[in-house]
């Protein structure tokens, strides 16, 4: 959980407003995969009889996999959320005068994450065959082999092969 106190905030005038910083290592939350530690900084408003309203952002970079070779990547990230923390019975609420912002860095980080993750744009990729890296040089592997049922196409393809 990652609680920020909301008491003092809600004993103030309505739109009263608070910053928050922290700093969240990748032990507080290892289901993000953190290449370090999280900024998340953001303010807090006070809505009166509505709740809170809290928006934070969130600097910092995740440790993810190239999606052809397998190399180890590390992602810049740069994301924001924005909730608003009812004072009882709806969710997100203000519980014990804390509010828990772990969903809303979970939801930014999840948000900004990319679709393929590549070690660089031109990765050559993994031989399916050996499982050497093609970005260090080619590998030692045979020629593709040709399913035998298909041979008869690969003829008709081919330019040398005289038509009959």
């Amino acid at each position: 959980m990652l609680g920020v106190a909301v008491s003092a905030l809600r004993r103030r005038e309505v739109g009263a407003q608070e910053e928050i910083d922290l700093r969240v290592g990748p032990d507080v939350l290892p289901e993000l995969g953190l290449a370090g530690d999280l900024h998340v900084e953001g303010r807090m408003i006070n809505l009166g009889t509505e709740g809170v309203e809290v928006a934070i952002t969130v600097d910092g970079a995740i440790a993810r996999e190239c999606a052809r070779c397998l190399a180890p990547v590390t992602v810049p990230l740069d994301a924001s959320s924005e909730e608003t923390f009812g004072l009882s019975g709806s969710w997100p609420s203000v519980v014990e005068d804390t509010v828990d912002v772990q969903p809303m860095v979970n939801e930014a980080v999840l948000l900004e994450e990319p679709l393929r993750v590549l070690c660089r744009p031109d990765c050559a990729g993994i031989c399916p065959t050996c499982g050497k890296d093609l970005n260090e040089g080619p590998c030692a592997c045979a020629a593709e082999e040709i399913d035998p049922r298909f041979a008869q196409l690969k003829r008709l393809l081919d330019p040398r092969e005289e038509k009959r």
